[in-house]
């Protein structure tokens, strides 16, 4: 079994389902989580800003037709929540980054990593409307 929660995007989700099938053996299972877009039609702004990241996030109709090119069967997808992202992440790292900032918000390269960090919360909370993370479940047939 394969487990990869938020880190396919490092190589993009379909050459990362490619790249990770052959070390899941006949029968055995893979669960990825990455960012899609919950809308066709996400704020300019917004995609802007996913684009500057690079890693712009696409339906999940499109992502599970990458699991099909892939030659892996989809069991099952869901969402998280968005407490679950919101509560259990931003709300914490926003404090966790508070508390940064008085330490060693003066150092310029973790003054950028705090602001970027920030952001990335910021567009969370106003845009959480069109996108967040879907699980995929798949197996190897």
């Amino acid at each position: 079994m394969i487990w990869s929660e938020g880190a396919i995007f490092i190589m993009g989700f379909e050459e990362g389902l490619r790249a990770r099938k052959p070390f899941v053996k006949k029968g055995g299972y893979m669960v990825v989580s990455d960012a899609d877009c919950f809308e066709s039609d996400p704020p300019r702004e917004l995609m802007a800003w996913w684009e500057e990241k690079g890693d712009v996030p696409t339906s999940k109709d499109e992502m599970k037709e990458w699991v099909k090119r892939a030659g892996l069967r989809l069991l099952a997808t869901f969402r998280l929540p968005e407490e679950g992202w919101w509560e259990n992440y931003h709300v914490p790292m926003l404090e966790r980054l508070a508390s940064l900032r008085k330490t060693s918000g003066d150092i310029p390269e973790k003054k950028a990593l705090l602001d970027a960090l920030e952001d990335e919360a910021e567009n969370y909370r106003k845009y959480k409307r069109y996108y967040g993370y879907t699980f995929f479940v798949m197996q190897n047939p």
